[in-house]
């Protein structure tokens, strides 16, 4: 448990960034997930627990805070009034987009992954598949359709590949194997325009590998031109729009957390 805090504690250090214009929001998103098995605890601010009941494979949303400071920020015991660490206050970053993770590294241990997402346009008909790679497990092959799609990624590192929309059924195997298989199959779908980000966690010695999931929507490109006939209609080209889709909860309605696991909103 002890260890399991001090990650979280170093998760929050490490994206709760101080900024150079407070109250400033540019389009931030900053999301936080839980990937640490068999650690439950309460976060506060000011005093009113904002997270409570933080559960391996939960999320939580802190784009509403982004240019803000979150005061007192304490990591409770689960239910209690203890308080486990005083992590004191922070500045939520006014920009960007990336996820931060709690993670066992590949021996096992507790550490803090922290990936910056690609919300770079998408060609029209393609979608996007991330791989990460959190668990504690050595270096994996990547397999897409029996293909190896990503090879030798180690704990910490990601794969990331633009590909035609449709279904693809994933593996995860040890580098330059095909068997065993350590995770999956699993068929996972790549939507036009969306990036699908899986990451791998849990434990190999423990057998509990498992995936979780997230989704960055609206990241497809629009033509310019659409033919009608003999008089082609000019727009504008779509915005991108790095909004997340999987398991967000409302975190500046202190609201109670949800499974990452799967969903998409």
């Amino acid at each position: 448990m002890k260890k399991s805090l001090l990650v979280l504690v170093a998760m929050f250090a490490a994206i709760l960034l101080p900024t150079s214009a407070a109250g400033a929001q540019d389009d931030a998103r900053v999301h936080l997930i839980h990937g640490i098995p068999d650690t439950d605890v309460d976060v506060a601010a000011g005093g009113e627990v904002v997270i409570p009941g933080f559960s391996f494979g939960d999320t939580q949303d802190l784009s509403g805070f982004a240019g803000q400071t979150l005061e007192g920020l304490q990591v409770l015991v689960a239910g209690t009034d203890t308080v486990a660490i005083d992590i004191g206050d922070f500045d939520v970053p006014a920009s960007g987009n990336f996820t931060a993770i709690a993670h066992l590294d590949a021996a096992g241990t507790p550490a803090l992954a922290v990936f910056s997402n690609d919300t770079s346009t998408i060609e029209a008909g393609n979608g996007r598949i991330v791989v990460r790679h959190a668990a504690a497990a050595p270096e994996v092959d990547i397999l897409a359709n029996g293909n190896v799609a990503f090879s030798n990624v180690a704990n910490g590192a990601e794969g990331s590949a633009d590909l035609p929309a449709g279904t693809i059924t994933a593996e995860v195997v040890p580098t330059g194997a095909t068997e065993p298989v350590v995770i999956g199959p699993a068929d996972l779908p790549i939507a036009e325009g969306s990036s699908l980000i899986v990451y791998a966690v849990g434990s190999l010695d423990d057998d509990t590998l498992t995936v979780l999931t997230e989704v960055i929507a609206d990241l497809g490109a629009v033509p310019s031109v659409v033919n009608t006939g003999n008089s082609p209609v000019e727009s504008s080209s779509f915005p991108v729009n790095a909004v997340i889709v999987a398991s967000v909860l409302g975190f500046v309605a202190f609201a109670g957390t949800r499974r990452l696991l799967g969903a998409e909103a």
